[in-house]
């Protein structure tokens, strides 16, 4: 309920000024008392929304009373309407003003003047208890904050600052910093950046996350974050900056430690890709060299035997024998040619893919073309077997996946680049450049980007359904 002070020094007129009241505004409390010292104190305890004061007692009259009630803190927000039957002179209206009145009743007094002014000063005070609530709520808000407040005029100049800014900058109190121009004392090292920011907060209202090198009182530095909007008055024009400054220096350190270590696996990725293709090609040489030689050296012993008459079914035996390593013999080159082909090392890259998509043809039945601008490739041998690899293992996701019935492999180079195209007609996928590699789902398409980060590569992939889909492998050159 809405509480009203009347202080008057005569009954009559607080009893007619509690009736109107009552009558007008019937879910108010109004209070009554006859001297000024006496509502000076009640309305210092009850704190009512308004407070209605004759200027004429005895003792303390309505301006020391007003004048008293503004200067404490306790009170100097509740409203007051000065009354009294002789206050029609300017110089009186004056004097009250500037002690803090907020407005004035003649007497005698009209009914429905009095309830009307008390209205409008009940609504400012509720106003301002709302904005003062608001204020409250912002100013816990602004001071719990892990993140620096800052507000800053648009001369640059600090005007207000919060306990975590305070905290973070190394003051030890406000003092130290409010009226600082904030470019001086926060970022001196990175002048032309901030004032380009406080440009673009101006255009266009809002930053976020703007990393700027801050400087502590102490001298240190600081890596942050800055966000910053405008402050604009009433008439929507801007007055000052607001600030919010993250101490962003253990995330940082946290994400130089994530990219060192993800460059140490990176390299340990490559290196264990050399190391892979090396034993592949011992494994592969030792099947040559001598299970190959050995099967080679069986096969023929046991082919010589078929010079000499033997019975039939030792015969037998013998020409199952020497078909069963014939195959082995086979199979065994196959092999070799599968872990290490030495088309690949003898002569070269375009070779060994041309040779890789005749296999294709013959094994799977899939029509394959090369082209290339190039006829030999100018490209260090580990890099030419890790190339050969992902065209290898673009071709394998071709064939398992495509559906295709024709595979084109094309080979360009420009001043900068190398392009390995590996293109094919089957079903296809509804592509999206901004799609993660990892999101397509299989290990193979990663590995291939891991590899060509570890020689700064790059993969692009364009498809689309029931058309097909062209991967582009790009080196540098």
């Amino acid at each position: 309920m809405k509480k009203i002070l009347a202080i008057d020094d005569k009954v009559l007129n607080l009893r007619l000024v509690k009736a109107i009241l009552n009558n007008y505004i019937p879910e108010c409390q109004v209070l009554t008392t006859l001297s000024g010292k006496e509502g000076i104190k009640i309305a210092k305890e009850e704190l009512p929304d308004t407070i209605l004061l004759d200027i004429h007692m005895p003792e303390m009259n309505g301006f020391e009373v007003c004048k008293i009630l503004k200067e404490d803190k306790i009170t100097q927000h509740i409203p007051i309407i000065l009354n009294s039957a002789i206050i029609n002179d300017s110089q009186s209206i004056i004097r009250g003003l500037n002690i803090g009145a907020d407005a004035f009743v003649t007497k005698p007094i009209n009914p429905a003047e009095l309830s009307a002014k008390v209205k409008v000063m009940l609504r400012i005070k509720q106003a301002e208890d709302n904005l003062k609530k608001e204020t409250e709520k912002y100013r816990i808000m602004t001071e719990t904050l892990p993140d620096a407040v800052t507000t800053i005029n648009l001369g640059g100049e600090i005007t207000y600052v919060s306990p975590r800014t305070i905290e973070i900058f190394g003051y030890d109190n406000h003092s130290e910093i409010i009226g600082e121009n904030a470019i001086n004392a926060l970022v001196p090292a990175q002048r032309d950046t901030a004032k380009q920011t406080m440009a673009a907060v101006i255009k266009e209202g809002m930053i976020k996350d703007v990393e700027f090198r801050f400087i502590k009182n102490d001298g240190t530095e600081f890596t942050g974050e800055l966000s910053a909007s405008l402050i604009k008055n009433d008439k929507d024009e801007p007055i000052e900056f607001l600030i919010i400054t993250k101490d962003i220096t253990d995330r940082k350190n946290a994400e130089n430690e994530i990219i060192a270590y993800q460059k140490k696996l990176k390299t340990l990725n490559s290196e264990l890709t050399f190391a892979e293709e090396k034993e592949r090609r011992r494994i592969a040489i030792n099947l040559h060299d001598v299970l190959g030689q050995t099967l080679s050296i069986a096969h023929i012993k046991l082919s010589s035997l078929s010079n000499i008459k033997l019975p039939f079914k030792v015969e037998k035996i013998i020409g199952e024998s020497s078909e069963l390593i014939h195959a082995a013999i086979t199979e065994s080159r196959t092999l070799t040619y599968d872990l290490s082909p030495p088309i690949l090392y003898e002569l070269g890259l375009i070779p060994a893919i041309k040779w890789r998509l005749e296999q294709i043809e013959e094994k799977f039945e899939i029509i394959t073309n090369f082209k290339s601008s190039e006829n030999t490739l100018n490209i260090n041998s580990d890099i030419s077997i890790l190339l050969y690899r992902i065209i290898c293992e673009l071709l394998i996701n071709i064939i398992k996946h495509a559906n295709a019935d024709l595979i084109e492999v094309k080979i360009r180079k420009d001043e900068k680049f190398f392009y390995f195209l590996v293109i094919d007609n089957g079903q296809g996928f509804n592509y999206q450049p901004k799609t993660k590699i990892t999101k397509l789902g299989g290990f193979g398409l990663f590995s291939i980007t891991e590899r060509l980060d570890s020689i700064q590569g790059q993969l692009v992939i364009e498809s689309e359904k029931e058309i097909g889909t062209k991967v582009i492998v790009i080196i540098p050159v």
